[in-house]
């Protein structure tokens, strides 16, 4: 960096005396360099290494070389550079001083460094982006195979920020809809002992506020050391569970005040969320005029007859069955009339035999969503994987691995039956030749997978999908635009499209009024195309028609065979180089911000959504990256994308648009007449099958050869008949 500007200005009101040059540490200075009424702060940032950290000479090169080039904007000749480096913890200052200001730097500098949320942040973002980590061993997620740790003579703690930041959607006079920000509450529980802290965050806490999503996170955070420094040592908790990955950061920075009190991540999603759907807890929250803690007992009287573990698990049971259905839960919590609770219980008072009733009956509530969502036969869940889908991890249903040793001793049994099979056949010069075959799968017929009318015939059923639509939000951007897509859109998008072959549109659509942040999906645009299972190739020039001149492009959907946790490395460079080669055209170009990548897997039974978009470090890796056959190419990192915000909306619809020749989009049949140089028109129309016989016409020519035989031969009069 060959220049710099001042960060902070201060200005006199009559006249300082500055001092000549010296450095933060240097005691005797002389006040004889003339007066100023401007005097500037310029802070530095570096990261050291172990041949090139002394931060002295650094500020003082920095200082003398920004006050005598031309290209550094100071507002007067007297000022201060300000060095930090933040690889080895230190710092250092350089440059004029007026009086007090040096002793004033000296001890806001100490404080700043050993208490800045801010620096530890970006300290942690640079270590994590240099990809360099502690060699101290870190602690393993809270699992379904670990989690009795919990019920050791350690005190853990969950930290749940689900309801930290609520909000009541408001429609408005013109259609518009309005957020209005509600009372929250933070969740913290105790699974020993079943105590349960809940602190209500006041609706007022956001006023004036932005980014409220990260700021919801620290808020808990503070909320969350504040509650430990208030509790005697001995009441001190020796962990911190996280419901949220989005959490850790925020309480290692907070928590730096407590080193012996261990920060980890939870894969168990659990529904602690659902606390607030109890009557008492809930109107307590909705009611309160102010931030307040208070304290419930989430075991009643529980632990008089079973143990934590037994209790833990019932309570888990509970509150995945009020998250899942309210009303039902409720229904099966009070079996009959003469159920009652007390005043001072959470739950019903029921005896241990009604109580293992009620569990069954949750646990098949649980089972029979989760069946019902994945297309699953629930009686072909292992115990394992019944545990796993009511503690909420993820699980692979059905189990393939279960499928494969089907499948393994099936053939061990044909192959057990002997069945000798011979065979003659002839060769070229007529040789006769006998084969005999003992093993089955020497006779088996051939047969493709991706044999088309196989797959024409299972296309048939993509509509049904579409009827069980499921929008990924986990670790979604606060920052980013919020996409909303018509459902019309959606549905006819799944109709047209292949079980294991991709097919893509382009978006367009535009902000609301008032709604700067929410991009609505008002169009779809099909192009030429053809694809693969892994990307779809679409030609280099970029839809053009008077009806998209007032919509903004929004970037691209398109279909996958099956559900990735994370954007593909071929979504990343597709992406990246539609971006770049845009980038010179006003007409058409697309902004990185607001240009998204939604993806609809086609999941058992169902269609999984996700949307996302690139970072800078994902747009300069997919620009240059040439392997796009690799699942894991080099330099491909989460960190080259980020997932955004998507909703579903039946409130207004959308239109598609399609090429103007006969509305042919697919060319996977066609592959030669597609070229990437191509030019296309496009016009209003609804968008054709996958298969629809325009897409096809070689197999149409390929039946008339199969009939132009008999169709050849001359019908001659019979005089004799």
């Amino acid at each position: 960096m060959t220049s710099s500007a001042a960060d902070v200005t201060c200005f006199a009101s009559y006249k300082w005396p500055v001092s000549t040059p010296s450095m933060l540490t240097d005691s005797s200075d002389r006040m004889d360099a003339g007066t100023t009424q401007k005097y500037w702060i310029d802070v530095q940032l570096r990261w050291g290494d172990y041949d090139s950290h002394d931060i002295e000479r650094y500020t003082r090169t920095k200082f003398l070389s920004y006050t005598t080039d031309s290209m550094s904007i100071y507002p007067s000749p007297t000022g201060v550079v300000v060095g930090v480096d933040l690889a080895y913890n230190i710092y250092s200052a350089y440059g004029n001083w007026i009086p007090g200001m040096k002793p004033l730097m000296q001890q806001a500098m100490a404080k700043i460094m050993k208490a800045s949320p801010a620096l530890y942040v970006i300290r942690e973002r640079i270590r994590k982006a240099l990809q360099l980590f502690s060699s101290e061993p870190t602690e393993s997620y809270l699992n379904s195979t670990n989690y009795a740790e919990l019920f050791s003579h350690q005190t853990c703690w969950f930290v749940d920020d689900t309801n930290v930041y609520r909000v009541t959607v408001q429609k408005t006079f013109e259609g518009n809809l309005n957020t209005r920000p509600i009372n929250g509450a933070m969740t913290v529980l105790n699974p020993r002992t079943g105590q349960c802290f809940i602190k209500v965050i006041h609706s007022s806490v956001w006023a004036g506020q932005k980014r409220l999503g990260q700021l919801a996170k620290w808020k808990t955070a503070e909320e969350t050391v504040a509650l430990v420094r208030s509790l005697p040592v001995e009441e001190q908790p020796n962990q911190l569970i996280v419901s949220r990955k989005g959490m850790l950061d925020p309480l290692e920075v907070t928590m730096l005040d407590f080193p012996n009190i261990t920060i980890r991540g939870s894969e168990m999603q659990l529904p602690l969320q659902a606390l607030l759907k109890i009557e008492k807890i809930g109107d307590m929250i909705l009611k309160a005029t102010e931030p307040k803690m208070s304290l419930w007992s989430c075991y009643d009287n529980w632990l008089a007859t079973v143990s934590p573990y037994t209790a833990f698990s019932r309570l888990v049971l509970i509150l995945r069955a009020l998250h899942i259905n309210t009303e039902r839960a409720k229904i099966v919590l009070r079996p009959d009339k003469t159920v009652v609770t007390e005043p001072h219980h959470l739950w019903p008072t029921l005896s241990d035999e009604q109580w293992i009733k009620v569990e069954n009956q949750l646990k098949d509530l649980i089972l029979g969503d989760y069946g019902k969502k994945n297309n699953v036969n629930v009686a072909s869940l292992t115990a394992s994987e019944i545990r796993d889908v009511i503690l909420g991890m993820e699980i692979q249903a059905p189990s393939q691995q279960r499928q494969q040793i089907a499948e393994i001793e099936k053939q061990a049994s044909e192959q057990s039956q002997l069945t000798a099979l011979t065979t003659k056949t002839q060769n070229v010069r007529g040789d006769e030749i006998v084969v005999t075959t003992t093993s089955s799968y020497e006779s088996q017929a051939f047969a493709s997978k991706t044999e088309w009318r196989l797959r024409a015939l299972a296309a048939q059923n993509l509509p049904l999908r579409a009827r069980h639509l499921y929008v990924s939000s986990d670790d979604v951007s606060d920052v980013a635009f919020t996409y909303v897509l018509p459902k019309n859109l959606l549905r006819r998008f799944i109709a047209i499209a292949d079980p294991r072959t991709q097919i893509a549109g382009y978006m367009y659509g535009v902000s609301p009024e008032g709604s700067d942040q929410v991009k609505e999906i008002r169009a779809i645009v099909m192009v030429p195309q053809w694809a693969t299972h892994q990307r779809v190739h679409l030609p280099d020039a970029m839809p053009s028609h008077d009806y998209l001149r007032d919509l903004e492009p929004l970037g691209w959907i398109h279909t996958m065979p099956n559900e990735l946790q994370y954007l593909s490395p071929q979504d990343v460079t597709t992406h990246a180089q539609i971006l770049a080669r845009t980038a010179d055209k006003p007409r058409v170009r697309w902004d990185g911000d607001r240009a998204a990548i939604m993806t609809c897997a086609f999941t058992p039974g169902s269609c999984t959504l996700s949307a996302y978009r690139l970072t800078p470090a994902g747009f300069e890796w997919g620009r240059e990256n040439k392997d796009m056959a690799s699942a894991q190419p080099d330099g491909f990192t989460m960190a080259c994308f980020e997932r955004v915000q998507m909703l579903l909306s039946d409130r207004f619809m959308g239109f598609f648009m399609v090429p103007d020749n006969n509305g042919v989009w697919n060319y996977n049949f066609m592959g030669p007449m597609h070229r990437a140089d191509m030019s296309y028109g496009l016009q209003l129309d609804v968008p054709r099958d996958f298969y629809d016989e325009m897409h096809r016409p070689s197999h149409f020519v390929n039946f008339a050869g199969m009939e132009s035989s008999a169709a050849d031969e001359v019908d001659l009069e019979d005089e004799f008949a």
